[in-house]
């Protein structure tokens, strides 16, 4: 952990990071804290932004920390980072370990050098996330070049049958299905591509650090947020079958509303399902006739949908990010924003009335004697004789200097 002394975020880690330390006792990991104020080549060299920052460095592997800060999710996220980056799978008890503890797991198969360098430099990203191996026994993945199909066995044993179409193959095992890469596996940047599409499971337990990278995938994302088992579960289904409405689709059950308000810019009641598409930013709701329904009319376009990227959704956007971040610390410090927000303002707008009264006035740029200006400034506003009267009756001046 690189912290600084004067970080309030960092004194309350320290807790949970002396906790972690107990826990990793026994495991090939040690846990240290770097003074980033001291050594800053140090923090430089691992791109240190902010505090507390945490990192797992190993030797081919440097991996950055954006989770919860709780011994559970830093725990889990040490014994992760830290296994083997491309192992090599050779029996079927060697994968079932490994589907004991991984929804998502990437099986190659057959692949040439190129293919493998390629997969293990992935491997150093997202090792902590999920596990990308080579399988070499037959038993474990076999080939069909008519199907490719994963059926998880009821039994005990949890045998799973495994087919690939081809070799070199490339397959990922996820929501009790498998899916095939169809590209050119010695393509390494459309592997990885597929690669970080395919990585997270269908269901997920939402929270940002989860939430964020799905933004930039392209799918459609159904929120839920409350405590309802029932629609839970329902997401949970939708996830292992939802190949049946011919789109791809993310499930993510959540517990703050922030994060879906934040997405939307709209506030979200609790017990909600709301439908997201980060590509358009429009959304909709599911009510009534239950998920699966809204996601069918969704396709249908008979659902009704909200946001998008045009000039009112953005002025929508504007006013609740006003009226959720900047309002909140009006009414709680009315005296500070006033003089922080409205202070600058007030002087910026004086300021531009000034400089325009300047331009627009060349009379007021010419002269710079206090009565010669006046003198002409009196000219410019005597328009009609009877006003001209007028003023030489009251300003001697200006009849002498005619």
């Amino acid at each position: 952990m690189f912290y600084a002394p004067w970080c309030g975020h960092c004194r309350a880690l320290h807790p949970v990071w002396y906790e972690l330390g107990n826990r990793l006792s026994r495991h090939p990991v040690t846990v240290g804290k770097l003074d980033a104020t001291i050594y800053r080549s140090a923090a430089e060299k691992f791109n240190v932004k902010g505090f507390p920052s945490i990192r797992l460095i190993g030797s081919d592997r440097v991996l950055e920390y954006n989770g919860d800060r709780t011994t559970s999710s830093l725990f889990e996220f040490a014994t992760k980072g830290s296994r083997p980056l491309f192992p090599v799978i050779g029996s079927l008890g060697k994968l079932r370990d490994i589907k004991r503890t991984e929804d998502v797991v990437f099986l190659a198969k057959g692949i040439t050098e190129e293919t493998r360098e390629c997969l293990r430099l992935l491997a150093t990203t997202i090792v902590h996330e999920t596990v990308i191996a080579e399988v070499t026994n037959d038993a474990v993945v076999t080939v069909n070049k008519e199907a490719v199909a994963i059926k998880i066995d009821e039994s005990t044993d949890m045998r799973p049958d495994m087919t690939i179409s081809k070799v070199p193959g490339v397959i990922v095992s996820k929501d009790n299905k498998v899916f095939e890469f169809t590209g050119d596996t010695n393509d390494c940047f459309q592997l990885k591509e597929w690669v970080e599409s395919e990585r997270f499971a269908a269901f997920q337990v939402g929270s940002y650090p989860i939430i964020h990278p799905l933004l930039f995938l392209k799918r459609v994302i159904v929120f839920y947020y409350g405590t309802n088992e029932a629609k839970v579960r329902e997401l949970q289904e939708l996830a292992e079958t939802i190949e049946t409405l011919n789109e791809s689709f993310y499930f993510i059950h959540v517990d703050k509303a922030e994060y879906i308000e934040n997405l939307v810019s709209n506030y979200v009641e609790v017990d909600t399902v709301l439908i997201y598409n980060p590509v358009t930013e429009l959304y909709s709701y599911a009510e009534g006739s239950g998920i699966k329904q809204a996601l069918a009319d969704l396709q249908s376009g008979r659902a009704t949908l909200y946001g998008g990227t045009g000039v009112w959704a953005n002025c929508k956007k504007v006013a609740y990010r006003l009226h959720s971040n900047v309002w909140p610390l009006f009414k709680n410090h009315p005296f500070i924003m006033g003089l922080v927000v409205i202070l600058p303002i007030g002087l910026i707008a004086m300021c531009c009335c000034d400089e325009q009264r300047s331009k627009e006035d060349p009379i007021r740029q010419i002269s710079e004697d206090e009565s010669q200006m006046n003198l002409l400034w009196t000219k410019e506003l005597v328009e009609t004789p009877a006003l001209k009267e007028e003023v030489e009756d009251k300003d001697p001046k200006l009849k002498k200097a005619e």
